[in-house]
């Protein structure tokens, strides 16, 4: 070893690339998420634009029960599950009281780059990839329609300086609305049309690079997202559809010190596809009206808002926002 190299020595880096302090220093902030419930920090979202009106050229088509997008040769462009056509003014309208209240929670909100591709399902951000401790996992997404989601979103993450540490690729599909870091050592995915089990195994190989178990729950084939059926309140608080999870689920929720609060089956679906800003408070739809009621029993803060316009395009709120950093817990 020469002089040179012996004295370098005590130059070399000693912790993991997702240190906190590391992170600060060299990529401007401490990026990541290490659970599901620390208060909101950065989060990305799309604002709904020109694309929805491409949307309004799809015809309802029965057999479907939703509004089909085919180019001229009749293959499937894309979708919405409105029979009527979209109003995108609406759209747009709930989308930022959405934002605005992220803003005055404290948030930092960060839109995707528009580079002018008309993504028809961009505003559900939260699918473009899985923010983990140090940065996020690009997806790979099952609906050519949406390939392009992932080159806007490296783009983004490129210009605010935030790590990306994997993608996920070959045969893989996982997308982020099916994807959650539980706690430290802990994330989970839910399998189902849309995340299949080439993708689990990258997610999980990734995810060992940092010590990190991941738990597979399987959906039921009318699901797509986890984030249908279950999302975090508090620390120590989930929001769960029982009907369409699997029982041993639910009672490893209830080993790890979990309480359930129940989705009311009168509320209508994607009640559970809440935004948790802080722990014990969430960003809710106002239609989950007797699930409120529940979550405030239970102790939890509700601010409810209209988004039924943009359930229209198949998600909620948890859907339309990809959280980047979340505080420790």
């Amino acid at each position: 070893m020469s002089v040179l190299h012996k004295f370098l020595d005590e130059n070399m880096v000693q912790d993991s690339f997702e240190n906190a302090n590391l992170l600060e220093n060299y990529w401007s902030a401490d990026w990541g998420n290490a659970n599901a419930v620390g208060k909101v920090r950065k989060v990305f979202v799309h604002r709904p634009g020109d694309e929805i009106l491409e949307l309004n050229k799809a015809k309802f088509e029965a057999e479907a029960g939703a509004r089909i997008l085919r180019d001229e040769k009749g293959a499937i462009v894309s979708y919405c599950l409105s029979k009527e056509p979209l109003d995108l003014a609406k759209m747009q309208e709930q989308h930022d009281r959405m934002t605005n209240i992220l803003k005055k929670e404290g948030v930092e909100v960060i839109s995707l780059i528009d580079d002018g591709e008309l993504l028809t399902n961009n505003l559900f951000a939260r699918d473009v990839g899985m923010v983990i401790p140090g940065g996020l996992i690009l997806a790979r997404f099952a609906l050519k329609f949406r390939y392009g989601e992932a080159r806007r979103t490296l783009k983004t993450a490129a210009q605010i300086g935030m790590p990306v540490l994997a993608s996920i690729q070959g045969q893989g599909f996982v997308e982020g609305g099916s994807f959650m870091v539980f706690d430290r050592k802990t994330a989970i995915v839910g399998r189902s049309i849309r995340v299949n089990q080439a993708g689990i195994d990258q997610l999980r190989a990734i995810l060992s690079w940092q010590g990190m178990e991941l738990i597979v729950v399987d959906l039921p084939s009318s699901m797509i997202h986890l984030d249908e059926v279950f999302n975090m309140v508090d620390v120590d608080k989930a929001l769960v559809d029982p009907s369409n999870l699997p029982h041993w689920f639910l009672q490893d929720l209830q080993k790890r010190g979990i309480k359930l609060i129940y989705t009311d089956p009168l509320d209508p679906p994607m009640t559970t596809n809440c935004l948790c800003l802080a722990p014990g408070k969430v960003l809710f739809t106002s239609l989950g009206e007797r699930t409120i009621e529940a979550l405030e029993k239970a102790g939890v803060e509700v601010i409810a808002i209209p988004v039924d316009e943009l359930n229209k395009m198949g998600g909620g709120i948890h859907c339309s926002s990809l959280v980047l950093q979340r505080d420790n817990v």
